[in-house]
């Protein structure tokens, strides 16, 4: 039976069937528990046990921090095991990448392309899909790398512990960006959604390859791993995708 696997909970059901090995479901589970990070090690060992399997593929994307790269790897699910029961999970967390980062146009083709390809799943008939149609494109790069990887300075820049001010001690290194874009009435509009929801926020205006970007930032954690489970939090709760950066 083919279960949900939603780009926003990390939500993998261990109900799969000949695609995947019973360790690799088990590492679904864990994944799904949190603890991404000890996955993440057993992911080299387990290519090479299993090295043509989409869902050990699938599972590398879930634990791949860089946002690109898991989009390229779940793409190659698509492409390459197109008929295998985890190709619309695939697709679909293709789907939601580029709506989060804001390229609705390109989301809107992936959209056509699952309902076309996978008129069955679950994602096109038990699942209300976000609405694309009359949303502007935002011209965002499609995150070859986070557009923010150190918000206030570039790395030589930034103050040393002993340099920093109390403030800045106090904050924590890491931060969730939740989108990058061109327009700010945009960013505004999500900045003031979380705002709502209780999270600090800050909208960082950033200058790159003479475009000016409105980068989204969301929280203040001490570490990656607990910026990460924050961001399986709101992906499960607000269906937002987001990446973990360094202040």
């Amino acid at each position: 039976m083919k279960t949900l696997v939603t780009l926003m909970v990390l939500s993998v059901s261990i109900l799969r069937a000949q695609d995947t090995p019973a360790e690799v479901t088990r590492y679904l589970s864990m994944v799904e528990g949190g603890q991404a990070e000890q996955v993440r090690s057993e992911i080299p060992s387990l290519l090479a046990k299993y090295p043509n399997n989409p869902a050990v593929f699938f599972l590398q994307g879930l634990v791949t921090v860089d946002g690109t790269e898991a989009v390229r790897t779940y793409q190659s699910i698509v492409d390459n095991f197109p008929k295998s029961e985890w190709a619309d999970d695939a697709l679909y967390k293709v789907y939601q990448f580029y709506y989060a980062i804001g390229l609705y146009r390109t989301a809107e083709i992936k959209l056509n392309q699952l309902k076309a390809s996978y008129p069955a799943s679950k994602y096109v008939t038990g699942v209300t899909a976000v609405e694309t149609r009359g949303l502007p494109e935002e011209k965002d790069q499609p995150l070859s790398d986070p557009i923010l990887t150190t918000p206030d300075a570039t790395p030589t820049e930034q103050p040393t512990e002993t340099e920093r001010t109390p403030a800045q001690a106090s904050r924590g290194q890491y931060v969730l960006q939740v989108g990058a874009y061109s327009l700010q009435e945009n960013a505004e509009k999500q900045k003031l959604f979380f705002e709502d929801l209780g999270f600090p926020v800050e909208v960082i205006n950033k200058v790159r390859d003479t475009r000016s970007l409105y980068v989204v930032l969301v929280g203040n954690y001490k570490s990656s791993e607990e910026a990460r489970a924050k961001g399986v939090e709101i992906k499960k709760n607000y269906d937002i995708q987001s990446m973990v950066v360094t202040r």
